[in-house]
């Protein structure tokens, strides 16, 4: 390998950078076309990695070689209250590495990826950001294979399918399907609560917080207000069973989100009725409201851990797009880092 040098990303590196961007894109593409095909084009990548890096607190690295530009990496903090509703799904204090954040030229990429990563990560284990996630294309094996070297592992993964039918979702007598509106918002509370009981499951094992518990329903509440979203609960005996709800993809990022795309942000079916085809039923009279409504695409987040809902969504059409990877430094570093010479003799082997 060509030798390569690690120096700090500067604005002038920027048109470079667009363009290992957009050639990743076209290469992501040939596996995938469901990717939006704008970001082929390094325009299209221009400001997004200007405001990255000015964002507060954020740092980037460039890798440099004889031809240039070989690669580069941003990393930005992430800090959010512990009433935030965000704040079950991350560490307290993560730093991120964004989607549009990485880049290196084809062939490249493990070796370059670890060698920006230790420079950019050093910065943030010293300001006490120990939770680090990166944000990848599992159709790059490059650079999935590099993060896993780095100690990453896969968190949550985001999955995309068309609006077309579900196969083998038939209705059923025992369950009654509406379209929720605002008197439906406490069972509709009470339902998200179920799905965030399950992901505190093995082996997901993700908190469900109290402190969030108003930050979620609010959300909720302005879900509802706004027709252009989309509650379906499935009733059983005068029930809530089971939903899912839709919305605008604002969590999907814009070079994996195709046109006219809108996201399943819930999908829940009661422990006590799954396995009888519930899940598949409310999913294919959403999908229908969806392809009605004009729109082509459906993209939804599921935990990677989440065994069943792994395997249900796979199992229903969506083809995983993006994984979020994760990995947590032991903290213990910063004393290790830092640390004075101890005024004790060293503790003797037993």
């Amino acid at each position: 390998m060509t030798r390569i040098t690690i120096a700090p990303l500067e604005r002038a590196h920027l048109d470079a950078a667009a363009g290992l961007l957009a050639a990743r894109q076209r290469r992501l593409r040939a596996h995938n076309p469901l990717l939006a095909p704008a970001f082929e084009s390094p325009a299209a990548w221009g400001s997004a990695l200007d405001e990255g890096l000015i964002e507060t607190g954020a740092y980037g690295a460039a890798a440099l070689d004889g031809r240039g530009l070989a690669g580069f990496m941003i990393m930005s903090p992430l800090v959010f209250g512990p009433a935030d509703m965000t704040a079950a799904f991350f560490a307290p204090r993560p730093a991120q590495i964004g989607f549009g954040a990485h880049a290196a030229r084809e062939g490249l990429a493990f070796d370059v990826y670890r060698e920006l990563y230790a420079h950019v990560s050093e910065r943030f284990v010293d300001r006490g950001y120990f939770d680090h996630v990166a944000y990848v294309s599992p159709d790059d094996a490059e650079v999935n294979e590099a993060f896993v070297s780095l100690g990453f592992g896969r968190a949550v993964t985001e999955g995309i399918r068309g609006v077309d039918p579900v196969a083998d979702a038939v209705p059923l007598a025992s369950i009654e399907i509406h379209q929720a509106s605002a008197e439906d918002v406490r069972e509709i509370v009470r339902l998200n609560n179920e799905l965030l009981d399950h992901h505190t499951a093995a082996p997901i094992y993700w908190p469900h917080l109290s402190e969030t518990s108003p930050a979620i329903e609010g959300f909720q509440r302005h879900l509802l207000e706004d027709a252009a979203n989309a509650h379906f609960v499935a009733y059983q005996d005068g029930r809530a069973i089971g939903m899912n709800t839709f919305m605008p993809p604002d969590w999907v990022s814009p070079p994996l989100r195709p046109e006219k795309t809108i996201y399943l942000y819930q999908g829940i079916v009661s422990s006590e009725a799954r396995s009888g085809g519930i899940g598949r039923a409310i999913l294919a009279a959403g999908i229908d409201w969806a392809r009605e409504q004009g729109y082509q695409h459906i993209a939804l987040h599921f935990a990677s851990a989440n065994i069943s809902g792994a395997k249900f969504w796979q199992s229903n059409g969506f083809h995983p797009v993006e994984h979020r990877l994760t990995r947590a430094v032991d903290p213990r570093i910063a004393w290790q880092r830092h640390r004075v010479p101890s005024p004790w003799p060293p503790v003797p082997n037993p």
